[in-house]
């Protein structure tokens, strides 16, 4: 049972477990776990394939590309304790603990179960929020396949699935061997696939000129289009005294610049739509495993796990672009009214800015290998003892190329153009860059550069990391049943030990390392990282059966867990759990938990090198923003910009000139840090008031302290002035310049300064019934309410209340009822959240007219799903279906999935054979 060493049945459980099974996933007609997972009230914070592509990418980050992450709680998925058959599988992602869940096979699964309580007191750190468990299939006996194809209904975003899982039981049932493979393609999809998101009809939430609070009907924010970064554009930004030229030599149109906020509206400045990139990956998944086992006799068993999977998922982002570039005189692409304002100023060489939309996107391909093996002996040593050894080794080599970077000297020999004297031709200047293959490159103008030339100046680095995994876990399990035995039944027990090794190093390409790239592509340096730990624990778990089978005592039972952990990073920490359950009746059980676990810091966390960063700033202190955030800012942004030698009433993003670039800094690990320590308790009911029905009521509440922080640099910025006083350690890693006050650089580490506390219920619903006539229905309701979801940025500071925030609604449910008659079966969900709000409780409580209620919240999402399976005899099975049934889509603002993806209406048919399966 996923939650417990100890067998017992599911109805003694004392924590609350959501589940769900194979058929749940499939009639789904989702072929990414993650993506149904969101579904349960639990999860909806993970990480799907659209929260890490495109622009979700920062610049310096590698290998998190088309990452699939669990976040339980919206805790985040560093505090998920993802297992595979009750055991921890290696991390995907580099420095992390965190599970990419692409590289469990779908068709493989049996049932998936989300626990909420705590569980590192079973399974060892991290499972703060709880543990996701995948269960995998066993004893395979026959063989089974699947395929299924899926498209939008714009003929996009296409799906191809399919699997093969064969596997034979010999030896008169006692050992069997399982094999299976799965392939999974996903085509990409990019923000201007959806005409809604495009220039034109992308609208998105800034700061509105001519505001007046005291005027009704005023609003600080709100919906604008055709957004665009000023002071660039995609033909080219020439500044020659006063006057400003387009790149084609026409004069520059500006666009209406916004008096409070960073951006402009229309004009011949870059438009912001064109930075998105992709929202879907392009994946492609193999995944092969095989599982056999063999029990040579009650006493002695022997099982063995390996499994190879190997994602290739590409995305692409934003432009480069020349910020700005200088040309020669000489250069014959320079427009003449450009060139003669050049020379009229006396210029022996002009200053070029352009965002180049015809060179194509810089992106990241990831590549992933995941191998894992698994070893288990396991017998019975009496009729009242077993024992359970077994070695886990789980390896993950990530080989992230960067795409389309430009190389420093070859973009220069490119832009380096003059007319060769006897040809007449436009050629590089260097003799020796045009016997390398060099095109000359013009950027004046909005389409001009020629794709001959991306050969010659484009290249695409290679970095490497590889993360590893041992566990040697041994343990003894029981009951006391042949010398005492309680009137509920005997006292069952666990006791074992537990040995961990983690480890992740990264090696950057040497073009990273030596600075080989155009100005922004690659201005980040990486450093290369080594780090590891490891762990040894002791454990052990007690269930007291008091009272069984008694009037008014069907069941009354307590329990308790604990574990000691010795690591050689933050040394010794102790988890422990007690829980119960009681059951006045069989129809009617309550239980609950209390328990306290732990998260030990990752190796990213600990010991990550000092390596560069960047990020754009929307400064807190902007005149503009100042009433945005907690009653301390203003005050706090006043003594900050004097302290600094700036002018606080002159202080905007207009008069920043560094308002539209990436600003350096620095990200670093934190070898001083503590483990972080959870409260948790739980209380629920299970009614189960007929054969097949149950409802299942269950609160939890989940109190963090010492939590690690890692806010990202505008959150620190903002962190710092929204605390009582600025001396705080946000304020210390914000740097500003001297004279002027607008920030220059900052450094990002993190701390034990954070606390959280999350509580809320789930009901969880589940009826199945079979008429004489009408067929089998099966109905499922899984609902959840988030009550509380609050972060203590420093101890002291304001609560911050992220209840409503964009994934993580107040209420939400999905309800799937089934109907089957003969070899029909008909499948429905509705997957419903409330709407979410677009602005913080700390802005919106500053500023009554900040928005227009209208705008106050997302759009509730009304996702509709169908299927229809044809069950044609025993061996053979199609079956389509429809996602997002009504084609609701994005609401409108910065983000483009909330409150469901762009995909759209999503269109599928399949097809199952299976062959003496059982």
């Amino acid at each position: 049972m996923t939650g417990s060493r100890i067998v017992r049945p599911d109805y003694e459980a004392p924590n609350p477990i959501v589940s769900f099974g194979a058929a749940d996933i499939q009639r789904s007609g989702s072929t990414n776990v993650t993506s149904f997972l969101q579904r349960v009230p639990a999860l909806t914070n993970s990480l799907d394939s659209t929260r890490t592509a495109g622009r979700n990418q920062s610049d310096g980050s590698f290998g998190q590309v088309g990452l699939n992450l669990l976040d339980l709680r919206g805790l985040g998925p560093n505090r998920t304790l993802v297992l595979v058959n009750g055991r921890r599988h290696v991390a995907g992602q580099p420095d992390t603990a965190a599970v990419d869940i692409n590289a469990i096979p779908t068709d493989l699964i049996e049932r998936v179960d989300v626990l909420t309580g705590a569980a590192s007191a079973v399974y060892g750190a991290d499972g703060v929020s709880g543990v996701v468990n995948f269960v995998l299939r066993r004893d395979f006996d026959g063989v089974a396949a699947r395929s299924q194809f899926g498209i939008s209904d714009r003929g996009d975003a296409a799906n191809r699935f399919a699997s093969l899982v064969a596997g034979r039981n010999f030896a008169d049932g006692r050992a069997n061997v399982t094999l299976a493979y799965e392939y999974n393609a996903d085509q990409p999809l990019a923000n201007d696939d959806r005409s809604y998101l495009s220039l034109g009809q992308r609208q998105y939430f800034v700061n509105l000129d001519g505001y007046d609070p005291a005027r009704p009907g005023s609003y600080k924010i709100g919906p604008v289009r055709d957004l665009r970064y000023p002071y660039g554009s995609n033909q080219g930004y020439v500044v020659i005294g006063d006057q400003v030229f387009r790149g084609d030599g026409a004069i520059y149109t500006p666009g209406r610049f916004l008096q409070n906020d960073g951006y402009s509206i229309g004009g011949d400045d870059t438009p912001v739509a064109g930075y998105v990139g992709d929202i879907f990956p392009r994946t492609r998944r193999h995944a092969v495993n095989a599982l056999t086992h063999f029990d040579a006799s009650d006493a002695f068993k022997i099982s063995l796990e390996g499994k190879f999977v190997q994602s290739t998922v590409t995305s692409f982002s934003g432009f480069g672009g020349n910020y700005p570039a200088t040309i020669a005189l000489d250069n014959p692409f320079i427009p003449a009214s450009i060139l003669t304002a050049a020379r009229n100023a006396g210029l022996t060489s002009v200053d070029i800015s352009r965002n180049n939309f015809d060179i194509p996107r810089r992106g990241e391909e990831d590549r992933r290998r995941t191998y894992r093996g698994v070893v288990d002996v396991t017998g019975r040593l009496s009729d009242h003892l077993s024992y359970d050894a077994s070695y886990t080794y789980g390896q993950t080599d990530v080989r992230a190329t960067k795409l389309n970077d430009r190389l420093n000297d070859r973009f220069l020999a490119a832009l380096d153009a003059v007319r060769d004297p006897t040809t007449g031709q436009v050629v590089c200047r260097s003799a020796a860059a045009r016997t390398a293959g060099c095109v000359p490159v013009n950027t004046f103008g909005g389409r001009t550069v020629d794709p001959a030339s991306f050969d010659y100046f484009l290249s695409n680095p290679v970095s490497d990391a590889r993360l590893t995994q041992h566990v040697a876990n041994a343990s003894l399990t029981g009951d006391f049943g042949q010398f005492f035995t309680l009137p509920g039944g005997p006292v069952a027990f666990a006791v074992g030990g537990e040995y961990r090794r983690e480890s992740s190093r990264f090696r950057p390409a040497q073009a990273l390392t030596d600075n080989l790239f155009y100005q922004y592509d690659e201005y980040i340096i990486p450093t290369p990282s080594n780090g590891h730990f490891d762990v040894w624990e002791a454990f052990g778990e007690v269930n007291v059966p008091i009272l069984k089978d008694l009037p008014f005592a069907n069941l009354l039972s307590v329990g308790a867990a604990g574990r000691y952990s010795d690591y050689s990073t933050v040394g010794s920490t102790r988890s422990y759990q007690f829980n119960g359950i009681y059951a006045p009746i069989r129809e009617i059980s309550f239980r609950g938990s209390y328990g306290r676990s732990v998260r030990a810091p990752n190796i990213g966390e600990i010991f990550r090198p000092q390596t560069g960063t960047s990020n754009f700033f929307s400064d807190p202190c902007y005149i503009g923003n100042r009433s945005l955030g907690t009653s301390f800012r203003g005050a706090n942004c006043q003594a900050l910009i004097t302290a600094a030698g700036g002018n606080p009433a002159t202080f905007t993003a207009q008069n920043n000139p560094d308002a539209t670039i990436f600003i350096p800094g620095t990200q670093q690990g934190n070898p001083d840090l503590r483990a972080e320590v959870a409260r948790t308790w739980t209380a629920g009911v299970v009614v189960r008031p007929m054969s097949g029905f149950s409802i299942g009521l269950d609160w939890y509440d989940i109190r963090l302290r010492d939590a690690i922080n890692t806010p990202d640099a505008n959150a620190i910025a903002a962190l710092c002035v929204d605390q009582p006083t600025l001396d705080n350690p946000y304020c210390a890693s914000i740097s500003r310049r001297t004279g002027s006050g607008f920030i220059n650089g900052y450094v990002v580490q993190p701390q034990n300064v954070a606390a959280f506390r999350t509580a809320g219920a789930e009901l969880n619903i589940a009826w199945r019934f079979t008429t004489a006539r009408a067929g089998t229905f099966d109905l499922r309701f899984v609902g959840g309410y988030l009550d509380r979801l609050e972060q203590i940025a420093t101890p002291g500071a304001v609560v911050e209340n992220n209840v409503d925030q964009i994934f993580r609604p107040k209420y939400n449910f999905t309800v799937s009822p089934t109907w089957t008659t003969g070899p029909l079966t008909l499948s429905y969900n509705l997957r419903w959240q409330d709407g979410v709000r677009r602005f913080s409780r700390i802005d919106t409580a500053a500023n009554p007219s900040l928005v227009d209620p209208r705008y106050f919240r997302y759009k509730q999402l009304w996702q509709h799903d169908v299927q229809a399976q044809i069950e044609v005899n025993d061996r053979f099975a199609f079956y389509g279906g429809v996602n997002n049934l009504a084609d609701q889509k994005p609401d409108i603002g910065f983000e483009t999935n909330v409150p469901i993806s762009p995909v759209g209406r999503f269109i599928y048919l399949g097809a199952k054979l299976r062959y003496g399966e059982r």
